[in-house]
């Protein structure tokens, strides 16, 4: 009996280490564009026709606005009017269903059973975070970082959401 919990627990373990998503990140930016001219930034709000679903909560979106202002300005940047400021930047998250398969494919005696293996299926949402700075005075995307699975909750508290925001903002400004 003792080996089987062992055999279940140690499967959900398994189930449960493989289902925890690591973030990707990526950045990419104009070469042309020199970044230590930008001393001001304003959060830009994309147009409801331009929202990509399915997205996170609006309070989700709240925590994310916060966490990328808060990481600008430790970075040197004003927050500033839209008509005033440098750049503009918007973000934006992409909600996904991750689907991670785990099982045995073995047939045969084993514990002391013959039989075949489970195999265990587990669904779990996955957010990817994407970050745009565009230069207010061109119009221009200037910087782009994105998160790829950010998220493996729909409702991250504020703590994860200004960790996984510092990690796509890590490369901002890019160095030359």
């Amino acid at each position: 009996m003792r080996s089987h919990v062992t055999i279940i627990l140690s499967t959900f373990l398994a189930v449960v280490t493989t289902a925890c998503s690591t973030m990707t990140v990526t950045a990419d930016h104009d070469s042309q564009v020199d970044f230590g001219s930008y001393t001001s930034f304003t959060l830009f709000e994309r147009p409801a026709k331009e929202r990509r679903g399915p997205q996170m909560s609006d309070l989700v979106d709240g925590r994310i606005a916060a966490s990328v202002a808060a990481d600008l300005s430790s970075k040197g940047l004003a927050s500033k009017a839209p008509s005033n400021a440098d750049i503009l930047v918007t973000f934006y998250t992409a909600v996904s269903r991750r689907v991670v398969v785990n099982g045995g494919g073995w047939y045969g005696y084993r514990w002391r059973y013959w039989g075949s293996g489970m195999t265990y299926v587990n669904s779990y949402p996955e957010g990817t975070l994407v970050i745009d700075i565009i230069d207010r005075r061109t119009r221009e995307l200037v910087w782009r970082g994105v998160g790829a699975g950010a998220f493996s909750k729909m409702n991250p508290a504020d703590e994860q959401v200004g960790k996984k925001v510092a990690r796509v903002l890590r490369d901002y400004p890019p160095s030359r």
